[in-house]
């Protein structure tokens, strides 16, 4: 590496830091909170009950959210007609630059980013005793989970769609047919679990100044998917509508959070007796 890339390197790094610290400073507020110790039985609690919710949810959905369910449905359809000729204009239109930042942004939607971020998270926020970044790890880890590890799969093979880097026709489903993980795509799915829970969570700190952001990387990973030829636009629409619905599902829910109870201090009392002093001390 020449000096003056190390030197560019150096001026983002140091940018970064400068940003990072003017976030922590600002959230401070919402970063504040009791140190309870972790509770993997209360957590796998709360996920098998919410896991048992889900099922039950479309009957209790608003006149609103049915038609969004249906615009998602539609525009799912509707997109299958062109996804061989959106992949054809991705195959025509590439660059370095492109593919570059393709495989950059892509991983925010697996466990190779994802991890890393949601298990600092839950580190930092049992080390600040922070109650926000707890809940931030909490949610983006069950809405990640339930999103792109269970509806993602089982929808792949009910639908049975092959990658489009086998070659197939896009219109060729085999339905309850193994090794075919195409429809929908489980890297969106992720992408926009993890953004819904950080808008979520973070409106009552930051308003909305950081929407466009985390919603920006979600679709950054939904174009690389569909850059790299890994999945179809239909597939990508339908993903990220999944993970959105998921995530913001997730971290609407109102959750009981008990903080720790307060330490006691020993109390030491000292009192004269006959010719001297007597301590007691009190735990």
């Amino acid at each position: 590496m020449g000096q003056g890339a190390k030197e560019i390197l150096l001026r983002k790094a140091s940018a970064a830091f400068l940003a990072a610290v003017i976030l922590a400073q600002a959230a401070e507020p919402a970063f504040s909170g009791e140190r309870p110790a972790p509770d993997p039985i209360g957590y796998g609690k709360r996920l098998w009950g919410d896991i048992k919710e889900l099922p039950t949810k479309p009957a209790h959905w608003s006149k609103g959210q049915w038609l969004l369910a249906g615009g998602v449905l539609g525009a799912t359809g509707g997109s299958l007609f062109v996804d061989d000729s959106v992949a054809d204009h991705y195959d025509t239109h590439r660059m370095e630059s492109l593919r570059d930042l393709s495989n950059s942004v892509t991983h925010f939607g697996d466990s190779k980013y994802q991890v890393p971020l949601i298990s600092g998270l839950w580190l930092g926020g049992y080390a600040f005793g922070s109650l926000k970044m707890r809940k931030i790890a909490a949610d983006a880890a069950e809405a990640s989970l339930i999103a792109a590890l269970m509806i993602n799969p089982a929808l792949c093979y009910m639908t049975g769609r092959a990658l489009p880097s086998k070659g197939e026709s896009p219109s060729n489903f085999r339905p309850f047919t193994w090794h075919r993980y195409s429809f929908p795509s489980g890297h969106t799915a992720a992408a926009f679990a993890l953004a819904s829970v950080l808008d979520t969570d973070l409106r009552d700190t930051f308003g909305y100044w950081h929407t466009p952001i985390v919603y920006g990387g979600a679709l950054a990973v939904a174009q690389s998917r569909l850059y790299d030829r890994k999945h179809y636009l239909s597939e990508v629409i339908l993903g990220g509508a999944i993970g959105w619905a998921i995530g913001s599902w997730v971290a609407s829910k109102d959750r009981e959070v008990k903080p720790a109870a307060p330490q006691k201090k020993p109390e030491l009392t000292i009192l004269p007796y006959h010719y001297g002093l007597m301590a007691s001390t009190r735990f």
